[in-house]
């Protein structure tokens, strides 16, 4: 992976100012500006799979970025439901348990009991956390390539995707974290300023994904309209 390409190929695009001040705007919108934000910076990863010179793309189709960002929602949401569902069932118990204690001392015990739990659990959860991030850059790189969100939920071939080359998709990941700390730059200059570089730190982790889904051979030519189920019949 070209890593220096990936953060400065926004800078390169004669109208980047423009849709990066566009885009940093938008994301002020609740919800519907971080979906089109998400559904944004997967246009940036298909473009570059696609082999577009200039990846990044013009706000006015701003529809097809929200229905592109609800399902990158949806993916990585199924994606995360194993640690969703951990935490919940340990929030769960412990809530059940404080309740079902009477005393001072059966409160102590069971504090002591969930701080040991959490100490052991926090650790897997984070295990856990970045294995699942994994996969759902794998199937992410597999919704880009067909807009197929079917391709994208089946697991078990997301999981071989991953499996034959991991260290590729523990790049997309890298990136994804210094990304992220870049983005965080924008709040310690300015607060205001988080949220351009935010927003470009998503269009950072766009590229870098973009350019695994050529290296892992998940490009081709252009996909499809959006579906849910299995491609068709060739």
């Amino acid at each position: 992976m070209d890593i220096g390409k990936a953060f400065s190929f926004v800078f390169e695009d004669e109208e980047w100012v423009g849709k990066v001040l566009i885009g940093g705007l938008i994301s002020l919108i609740p919800l519907i500006g971080q979906l089109a934000v998400l559904g944004y910076a997967l246009k940036v990863a298909q473009n570059v799979a696609q082999g577009n010179p200039r990846p990044l793309p013009r706000w006015n189709e701003f529809g097809d970025h929200l229905m592109r960002g609800l399902y990158d929602f949806v993916i990585r949401l199924v994606y995360a439901l194993p640690v969703v569902v951990l935490g919940l069932l340990f929030g769960c118990v412990a809530a059940f348990s404080g309740g079902a204690a009477s005393s001072q001392r059966g409160q102590q015990q069971v504090g002591a009991l969930f701080g040991v739990l959490g100490i052991c659990l926090v650790p897997l959860m984070i295990v856990l956390g970045l294995a699942l991030s994994l996969l759902s850059f794998a199937a992410l790189a597999r919704f880009i390539a067909t807009n197929n969100l079917g391709q994208a939920l089946r697991v078990g071939e997301v999981v071989a995707i991953v499996r034959r080359s991991i260290g590729a998709w523990a790049m997309v990941l890298v990136v994804a974290i210094l990304a992220g700390m870049v983005g965080g730059l924008g709040a310690i200059a300015c607060g205001f300023g988080a949220l351009f570089t935010s927003f470009y730190a998503q269009c950072v982790i766009g590229h870098a994904l973009g350019q695994t889904a050529v290296q892992q051979g998940l490009a081709g030519a252009a996909p499809q309209a959006y579906s849910y189920g299995p491609p068709p019949m060739q």
